[in-house]
């Protein structure tokens, strides 16, 4: 059902303790205190936001919220009681008064359709990555979400309990509340120091991933090589998957990484998944939808694709890939005019497109309209001399690019060999022509480079993953997978993050 929610919309209801601010410094405090940054906060909307002790660890988080200028902090009622700590711990002589809790049902309404349904009085905000309205009535024309789908949901994207009972009091860096409450360039706060290094060095040792698994796992301890590299705390089930919540070492947390591991002596074979699994983006949504509409087309299931094919143009009105597919599929059906309707909105959002002025030819054709087929032969002749006038262009600033290109190659690679004249074991230098071989498809010359660089220093993140495009290029494949999997290993442990995930791309190829 969640799928009902994530393209349509759906709602489900929080209960908070809400705190309210008068005075005036409640935004300065708010700003010096917390680590979301105060002023993006719109008037009418919420933002999750966190409060930390000068050691960098969580006391508690909410949802701050702004209307008419007024500022609200909705608490979780199990944390209401250290939230009321923390906020006057630092209270000195601000102008700011903290009311007395009161304790309110609220509705958050999600999805792309949320809106029409939403009260004019609603705050607009993010939760589960979608645009979300948070209100006091229940709209009338919502589905409700069942507790496990709001748990599945929050789950697979990473977000906090609304009741605080997953709380911790950890180094927010370890947990997904960094990702979700924490602006890095905002300012000072209690713990920010600490947050700073850590996020700009290493990274957490241990923060939050999911695992993907094929069976269900318990929680515990999650082990391997009778070492433990984290700990699983939740397992939910996803599109014939299932999905481990997990606390995870950094030398395994690399997006797609395949782990074995067991836990409470059950042996598992996992891949390693960021977070959010599934997104909010209308745009990404489409896709997903016009790949499983293909897929049900492959298959002669019609009636699915069309569905899909329909929901894709609601949520991206510009995906011209979805009219083209669901007119094809129409026009084989003989349902010519809305095939004819659909080409007509596809040449409005592509006017380059040929095909939309072809297949409505054929339509026309069908129905009997010679006169208008003609025409749209025509146009599509028309568009198909455009298309070649712009690919045209397209190579000209094409061979201008590779001239451009070949300029700065010669400027950087003159540049790295005076220093290697001067020591013909600099790191930085035989990383530069290494890595500007692997660009010119040089691949042995890549290779001496790069082998040069592992050296002289075999913790040179990036060289592993140059050196393994070059031994790929000489067609050792072995050898290349090889040297990614140790690439991926020295990354991880460095904190080096987006080599060690592009490596795994590769090895996922």
């Amino acid at each position: 059902m969640l799928d009902q929610y994530r393209y349509h919309a759906g709602q489900f209801t929080v209960t908070f303790c809400e705190l309210s601010f008068t005075g005036s410094d409640v935004k300065s405090f708010l700003q010096n205190q917390s680590t979301f940054d105060v002023a993006r906060l719109n008037d009418q909307s919420f933002q999750l936001l966190s409060f930390l002790d000068p050691q960098g660890r969580v006391e508690c988080y909410g949802w701050l919220t702004l209307k008419n200028n007024h500022y609200s902090y909705l608490v979780p009622e199990l944390l209401l009681e250290r939230t009321l700590v923390r906020l006057n711990k630092f209270l000195i002589s601000e102008d700011v008064t903290i009311s007395d809790p009161v304790k309110r049902e609220f509705h958050l309404l999600l999805g792309p359709e949320a809106q029409a349904s939403a009260d004019a009085e609603a705050l607009v905000g993010m939760v589960f990555d979608e645009t979300a309205y948070l209100q006091t009535p229940a709209a009338s024309t919502l589905p409700h979400l069942s507790n496990e789908e709001v748990s599945t949901w929050r789950a697979l994207t990473g977000w906090p309990s609304f009741d605080g009972s997953d709380f911790s009091s950890e180094i927010i860096n370890n947990l997904r509340l960094f990702d979700l409450s924490v602006v890095m360039n905002k300012g000072c706060y209690p713990g920010q120091e600490t947050v700073s290094k850590i996020a700009t060095r290493r990274g957490a040792a241990y923060s939050p991933v999911l695992i993907e698994l094929s069976v269900a796992a318990p929680v515990g301890e999650i082990m391997s090589f009778e070492k433990k590299i984290g700990t699983a705390q939740g397992c939910y089930p996803w599109q014939g998957k299932f999905y481990v919540t997990a606390s995870l070492l950094r030398d395994f947390r690399v997006e797609r990484m395949k782990i074995h591991f067991t836990i409470n002596d059950s042996s598992f074979d996992g891949l390693v998944r960021y977070y959010p699994l599934i997104t909010g983006n209308p745009q990404e949504k489409a896709r997903e939808l016009f790949y499983e509409g293909s897929d049900h087309f492959k298959v002669d299931e019609l009636k699915e694709a069309e569905e899909k094919f329909r929901l894709a143009i609601k949520l991206d009105p510009a995906f011209a890939d979805a009219y083209e597919s669901l007119g094809v599929m129409l026009g084989r059906l003989e349902r010519y005019q809305e095939a004819i309707d659909l080409m007509k909105q596809l040449s409005e959002v592509d006017p380059k497109s040929v095909l939309a002025h072809t297949n409505m030819s054929l339509f026309l054709m069908k129905v009997g309209k010679i006169t208008e087929a003609e025409e749209h032969k025509s146009l599509a002749t028309v568009k198909s001399f455009q298309s070649f006038g712009d690919e045209f262009k397209n190579k000209e600033l094409e061979t201008l690019r590779k001239q451009k290109q070949q300029e700065e190659w010669a400027q950087r690679e003159s540049m790295f060999r005076q220093v290697l004249e001067i020591d013909e074991d600099d790191t930085l230098a035989n990383y530069g022509l290494g890595s500007i071989a692997v660009e010119k498809g040089e691949w042995e010359t890549a290779r001496a480079h790069l082998e040069r660089v592992l050296k002289q220093d075999p913790k040179y993140s990036v060289a592993y993953l140059a050196l393994g495009k070059a031994l790929k290029g000489l067609g050792l494949i072995e050898e290349a997978k090889n040297i990614w999997k140790e690439g991926i290993k020295v990354s991880a442990a460095k904190g080096d993050l987006m080599p060690a995930n592009q490596m795994q791309q590769e090895l996922s190829l």
